[in-house]
């Protein structure tokens, strides 16, 4: 489960449960060497979206807008929908509307975070860790890649928001 604190958030322990479940559905399934920590995306779900289920969606550049508790970008919901040669397996069925859902969001942006974690591997030549699989998913994998990774703003929230869970 994730630790049991709201992080200073109105609703921070209000979906410990789904993250809970959603965490644990996806680590069965997906059978990571090392398990998807559920304050790893509690923290991920504070720093995107303070746990607000329906935030204003915010404009994610080329892919589209991101909605929902863990910011979806319209660019996930398609591939996470359909075959499409991005995800083989496992599609998590969500539209936009579903995106404010906190159910659905969560379902679909673990299932996300794992597609990312592998791309991430692909991209660094070697197993990623889950860390660098969310600077995958908050698309800064290049400036990572450069040593650049800290510097940004949101790793440095999700870091500290990801501290606070681990004591």
């Amino acid at each position: 489960s994730p630790t049991n604190d709201n992080l200073d958030f109105e609703n921070g322990n209000k979906y410990d449960h789904l993250i809970r479940g959603w965490t644990k559905y996806w680590n069965d399934v997906l059978r990571p060497e090392i398990p998807l920590d559920p304050n790893l995306v509690k923290a991920l779900i504070g720093s995107e979206s303070s746990f607000n289920p329906n935030p204003k969606p915010q404009n994610a550049g080329a892919a589209g807008k991101a909605r929902g508790l863990i910011q979806l970008t319209d660019q996930a919901v398609k591939a996470l929908s359909k075959p499409n040669n991005e995800i083989k397996d496992h599609y998590v069925k969500i539209s936009k509307e579903d995106t404010a859902d906190p159910n659905m969001s969560i379902a679909a942006g673990v299932r996300w975070l794992f597609h990312k974690k592998r791309l991430a591997s692909g991209k660094l030549g070697r197993e990623a860790t889950w860390e660098e699989a969310i600077a995958e998913y908050k698309a800064y994998t290049k400036k990572m890649l450069i040593g650049k990774q800290m510097e940004e703003e949101g790793m440095i929230n999700i870091y500290r928001l990801y501290k606070s869970l681990q004591k």
